[in-house]
């Protein structure tokens, strides 16, 4: 059982890899800084946790109906199609592209 287990936990942080997600702390993407840290990826559209207690509670993700979560090993999953996961992961975006704007305009004097 414990061979599955690790087999199934390969494959979830393969996907993270394969996905581009970033482990980043919450408050990049606007929610609260005591939801500690969480893995986001623009490409695949969702914002994934090792725990969910923190998210739940601070980022209000408790909310989020099951249709928009998925759990396979120890992370969970929440899908961009939820209203509250998408304005996070825009946020993301957003707060991005305009470190890296300020970076480029920084070089460029």
């Amino acid at each position: 059982m414990w061979e599955l287990e690790q087999q199934v936990e390969n494959l979830v942080m393969q996907f993270l890899e394969e996905s581009e997600a970033v482990y980043v702390n919450a408050d990049q993407a606007g929610l609260d800084d005591r939801c500690g840290s969480i893995h986001i990826s623009v490409n695949e559209d969702f914002i994934a946790v090792n725990s969910t207690n923190r998210i739940e509670y601070y980022g209000g993700f408790e909310y989020i109906n099951s249709d928009y979560k998925t759990t396979i090993g120890h992370i969970t999953f929440y899908s961009g199609e939820h209203s509250r996961v998408r304005d996070a992961i825009e946020y993301y975006i957003e707060n991005t592209e305009n470190n890296n704007q300020e970076e480029l305009e920084g070089e460029q004097t």
